[in-house]
């Protein structure tokens, strides 16, 4: 999963990530789950979206003003 990527210092968007990082809504818990990195996105200190079915709802998001934005 992309967040406990971008924490690495050594990566080369890392900078541009926590010039953000403040901004991020949440990380799918669904998908933090099938590639077995909950605990890791957790201690990153993003937290877990899961609102609909394991997912974050868009609906929701995008209602409350929020762009949506995925790798």
């Amino acid at each position: 999963m992309w967040i406990v990527e971008l924490e690495k210092p050594d990566h080369k968007l890392h900078g541009l990530y926590n010039a953000v990082k403040d901004r991020i809504g949440g990380a799918c818990e669904f998908c933090a789950g099938a590639f077995g990195v909950k605990d890791k996105v957790v201690a990153c200190g993003v937290k877990l979206a899961g609102e609909y079915d394991g997912h974050p709802s868009f609906k929701k998001l995008v209602s409350a003003g929020y762009q949506v934005i995925t790798f």
